[in-house]
């Protein structure tokens, strides 16, 4: 039994080591970053405080373990800043959605579950550092005591409403930006974030299996965390965030801020009605639409714009002399489609055109009609015409 103990503490010790090596490490890169790197550097800030809490997180649990002894008057103070985690994500997926990330007044907002967790945990706070520790008894009034597991109880629901509400802000924000890209891009390579997706699921799925874990430990259950597992729970977050912290910039221009500004969030085709909020001080006039929807076809077909695999609104705007504004709202209002969708049509209709009049291969095809990678073409080849290139040549051809 005593073996078991001492392997369960060397698994837990080694897991706490690992994270924080990995966490300063990372941390020390994210600093060096910020001398290299123009603004926004929002994302790095963020990373920053994450990988900051975590360390503290690391260091509270060695100081006050079985094996070693912190300082008496910090002890249970870590607890406050654990909301911490869930907020630098927040802003972290929000710089990285976003065209000109900035702090504003209104986010003084996110201080609100650290200052729930410090009203919360007030009535054990207040208590000398020895008696929190147990290293000292003293004569606590009933009240308090009572007060003391009412705030116990409610700090975690705390965390538990911080976890609920800023994963699905941060789902919502991944989600959106999804839709965003679609306006201004032709080519989404590298500019889905989908290693961010995996990374909130992860925090995520990790935090609920914590929050399970210490809830059962209250009631009298096993710890889920344990051995080998406590090494893998500890190290496997700062690891998997590290890897991307390090090296994240945020795909969206500053040029799409205005563009992007109260995107719809329907995935359905944009009426001018739903897009009033988006092109309210745009002052297009249907005379306008049409006059700017003849211009952009024109355009588009003599000089086959949509082969420059580049291609982006605010580019496709400049070659048809009008605001990124303008042809945004022609393309989402009038011609009902995302910038992307309407590009990778005139594709598809190119490579159609190219499979049944020449007999290059099916990769050059794609690559001349301005797609970057094959398994996109075809995608969006049978997406559009619900046939693979090799079925329409072999039905088209003569």
């Amino acid at each position: 039994m005593m073996m078991e103990i001492h392997e369960d503490l060397f698994w837990e010790h080694l897991g706490v080591a690992g994270a924080l090596a990995v966490s300063v490490f990372v941390l020390l890169g994210l600093l060096l970053r910020l001398r290299d790197i123009n603004p926004p550097r929002m994302h790095i800030w963020a990373m920053i405080a994450f990988f900051t809490v975590n360390i503290c997180d690391g260091l509270n649990s060695f100081a006050y373990s079985d094996t070693f002894s912190g300082p008496a008057a910090l002890f249970r103070w870590n607890d406050v800043i654990i909301p911490g985690f869930m907020v630098a994500l927040y802003f972290y997926v929000r710089a990285l959605t976003s065209a000109t990330p900035k702090l504003v007044r209104a986010d003084l907002v996110h201080l609100l579950p650290f200052l729930a967790g410090l009203v919360c945990l007030a009535p054990a706070l207040i208590l000398p550092g020895d008696v929190r520790l147990g290293l000292v008894e003293i004569d606590i009034a009933e009240s308090h005591r009572t007060l003391i597991i009412a705030g116990e109880t409610a700090f975690w629901l705390v965390w538990v409403i911080t976890l609920t509400v800023y994963g699905a802000i941060c789902i919502r924000r991944l989600i959106m930006h999804k839709r965003n890209i679609r306006d201004v891009f032709s080519d989404l390579e590298g500019k889905t974030l989908r290693w961010l997706d995996a990374l909130v699921a992860t925090i995520l799925t990790i935090a609920l299996i914590v929050i399970v874990d210490e809830i059962g430990q209250m009631a009298g259950q096993p710890p889920l965390r344990d051995g080998i597992w406590s090494l893998l729970f500890d190290v496997i977050m700062p690891v998997s965030f590290g890897i991307f912290a390090l090296r994240a910039n945020p795909p969206l221009p500053e040029w799409t801020r205005a563009v992007l500004e109260d995107t719809p969030r329907s995935e359905e085709p944009v009426s001018r009605e739903k897009s009033s909020s988006r092109y309210a001080r745009s002052g297009l006039m249907d005379d306008d639409m049409n006059r700017y929807a003849a211009r952009l076809e024109k355009r588009m077909t003599a000089g086959k714009l949509w082969r420059d695999h580049g291609l982006n609104l605010r580019g496709l705007a400049a070659e048809i002399a009008i605001p990124p504004i303008h042809l945004s709202e022609v393309l989402n209002t009038k011609i009902g489609m995302s910038f992307y969708d309407y590009v990778n049509q005139c594709r598809i209709r190119d490579a159609c055109d190219l499979l049944i009049h020449s007999n290059d291969t099916i990769i050059e095809i794609s690559e001349a009609v301005g797609f970057n990678a094959k398994s996109t073409f075809n995608t969006s080849f049978k997406k559009i015409t619900d046939q693979t290139p090799s079925q329409w040549r072999a039905t088209h051809k003569p």
